[in-house]
């Protein structure tokens, strides 16, 4: 669930509706904030090893920081990280965001997703989402265009990469678990420019995507300066809190983890793999 503030101009929005509910949440903002401020993360020492991925081998968790777990204690790919990322972001349903499409034994069971605002969240609930948005209908021609693959020298599991999206909005899009959407606007959107990772893990699985916010958010068009989804959003109409610490937005996404309705931006706790040790969830800064 998302915090939306509607644009004018769509059409089959009901304004009245939705004003009430912002006033509603608005008068509850003080009292809210106290709820939705993130708890400060403590310092966590490995108690020892951890196992991730099918067929691990125990790994000894770093001190300095708990996602260290992804080096794989030091060791090196028996594969081409280069390759295989290439491969994985060339597939019909990574450029058309089509989730639902790429094959899931590019996935490792331990897969998480993080975002700025959104995440972590589990590959199985990460897809479920995607497909009750319906992009590949309110934008046929989406086209992620990622470029400038790199090898992070501190991780050989890990390639970097940057993504710029392409789409023209020609169908109706939803927005999960509100009576939200949006006709066919006809505008072409073009992102800004974004960074984007991938760590495979020692089987040659994907277990941790992460997505970062827009380079230069002044260019491309019709994105609000957003990256990935949020870019798309603002093509069809929505202007979407894409801001980490949003208090309507934190509070917005609680509410719809409690009401435990599909379309969920994150996981629950017990949905997620062991060695994911984040204490921030959704738009909740990290402390």
């Amino acid at each position: 669930m998302l915090f939306v503030r509607v644009c004018k101009e769509v059409p089959r929005i009901r304004i009245p509706v939705v004003a009430k509910l912002c006033l509603i949440i608005s008068a509850a903002t003080p009292v809210v904030s106290a709820w939705v401020a993130p708890i400060k993360a403590p310092t966590w020492k490995a108690p020892g090893s951890v196992c991730i991925g099918r067929g691990s081998r125990p790994l000894q968790m770093a001190e300095n920081n708990w996602m260290d777990v992804l080096k794989f204690q030091g060791s090196t790919p028996s594969f081409d990280v280069i390759q295989k990322t290439q491969e994985y972001t060339s597939h019909p349903g990574y450029r058309s965001f089509r989730l639902k499409d790429i094959p899931t034994d590019y996935y490792s069971t331990d897969y998480v997703f993080r975002g700025p605002v959104i995440g972590p969240v589990n590959r199985k609930d990460l897809v479920e989402t995607n497909t009750l948005f319906g992009f590949g209908t309110a934008f046929p021609d989406l086209d992620r265009q990622p470029f400038g693959f790199a090898v992070d020298p501190e991780n050989p599991f890990r390639a970097l990469y940057f993504e710029r999206w392409k789409a023209t909005h020609k169908g109706e899009l939803l927005i999960p678990n509100t009576p939200l959407k949006s006709a066919a606007t006809g505008k072409t959107v073009q992102t800004p420019v974004f960074p984007f990772s991938v760590v495979w893990n020692p089987e040659g699985q994907i277990i941790y995507e992460h997505l970062g916010a827009s380079i230069n958010p002044w260019e491309g068009e019709n994105n609000g300066g957003k990256a990935a989804v949020f870019g798309m959003l603002e093509a069809a109409g929505f202007s979407v809190s894409s801001r980490v610490g949003d208090p309507l937005l934190i509070l917005v996404q609680k509410l719809g983890r409690l009401s435990n309705q599909p379309g969920q931006v994150y996981s629950k706790p017990e949905d997620l793999p062991t060695w994911w040790k984040g204490t921030a969830v959704g738009a909740e800064p990290e402390r």
